[in-house]
């Protein structure tokens, strides 16, 4: 039997934002490492687990402690003086005490891919992985770090696990940390399942746009509650944040709903009155009595009855699903939200082209003739 020991490194950057923390804010104090690690039970025999904060960084022209990952320069006087700090990235290590010796030898003779490899792998990132994400998710939410990068579980469906470990940056000492090897149980492999279709840049705003939002400013145009809620959505969902992104879907799909509704009903009593029965009705119900009569997707709205019911999946039951495709959702949200201009999706990172005026009149065809086909 043998005692492992892994160290790692969380990297808490958000790159979808436009500003950078490296990673928690602190006022006047910064953990300093190993003496100020946090220990956690992991509720194994025989396991340790610890996380803590390094104090990298050195001091600026102005006085100030700034961040920097390859300097070691912070100087401790000035910590308690300064407003706020940027810890950066997580560190951490896992010691595991009585480890097998099926598991020892194909580690240390780095077979890639052998099955007990692997499944070590695994269970090291069934050990890392929970604790990690809920430390970070309190960070997020108690405690208003929402630029803090959550931890994202572990899909066998998008990469091996060699690849998450890497991401981790997970080595491992059979010696107590004399010495220390790369953690790889197979090869980086990330797996890549996506249909081509042309670009689409029709929702990309025009010089036709710039007239139309210049009139409807004018007139004093605001935006809907549901519409708003949906763009939060959306950019929720391309920072990554798929579950939240899910759930102020749904609730832009209530709201537009309700709007919709006390819209087409206007202010008679009698008809306020018989919709009364409707308000009761479960959401997938609502949707379903409202959609199929006008006219949309059959496939967005099987996906919006699925959005529902992984949100509920989500906000009732505690489950994180590891993939969520909320395109149709947004597609039938926008059924409902009717004021002002028809929303549209455009990408935040999108595609680019150069087209003549010819090139770009026969896409503009295309495309719409491909719009009256679906």
């Amino acid at each position: 039997m043998a005692t492992l020991l892994l160290r790692f490194a969380v990297i808490l950057e958000d790159y979808h934002l436009p500003f950078r923390n490296h990673g928690p804010l602190f006022h006047r104090w910064l953990p300093d490492g190993e003496k100020d690690a946090i220990t956690f039970d992991t509720g194994k025999p025989d396991t340790e687990l610890k996380i803590w904060f390094e104090r990298m960084g050195y001091v600026d022209d102005g006085g100030f402690i700034g961040f920097d990952a390859d300097r070691r320069d912070v100087d401790d006087s000035i910590s308690p003086t300064q407003a706020v700090l940027d810890a950066g990235p997580l560190f951490g290590s896992l010691k595991i005490e009585n480890l097998s010796k099926k598991y020892v030898v194909p580690m240390t003779e780095n077979r890639l891919g052998d099955e007990d490899y692997i499944n070590l792998g695994k269970k090291i990132v069934k050990l890392l992985r929970p604790p990690i994400a809920r430390f970070l998710d309190t960070l997020r939410t108690n405690y208003g770090q929402h630029w803090v990068s959550p931890l994202k579980e572990w899909d066998s469906r998008s990469e091996s696990v060699g690849s998450y470990c890497s991401g981790l940056q997970i080595d491992w000492s059979l010696d107590g940390g004399e010495s220390w090897e790369k953690f790889r149980p197979d090869e980086n492999i990330f797996y890549i399942t996506a249909l081509y279709k042309d670009p689409e840049f029709d929702p990309y705003l025009t010089a036709e746009d710039w007239n139309d939002v210049a009139e409807i400013v004018q007139i004093g145009y605001e935006p809907s509650l549901a519409a708003t809620i949906l763009t939060r959505s959306r950019q929720l969902s391309e920072q990554g944040n798929a579950n939240y992104a899910l759930i102020e879907g749904v609730t832009a799909l209530e709201l537009a709903i309700g709007d919709f509704v006390r819209n087409k009903v206007g202010d008679t009593d009698i008809l306020k009155k018989s919709i009364q029965s409707f308000w009761n009705l479960p959401l997938p119900s609502k949707v379903v009595s409202l959609v199929t009569t006008l006219g949309a997707d059959p496939r967005d709205l099987e996906d919006t009855i699925s959005a529902i019911d992984l949100r509920n999946a989500i906000v009732h039951e505690g489950k994180s699903p590891s993939a969520i495709e909320l395109s149709g959702l947004y597609r039938t949200v926008s059924l409902f939200i009717s004021d002002g201009p028809n929303l549209r999706f455009p990408k935040s990172v999108p595609d680019n082209a150069l087209k003549s005026p010819e090139e770009w009149e026969a896409y503009y065809k295309t495309q719409t003739s491909r719009s009256l086909s679906t």
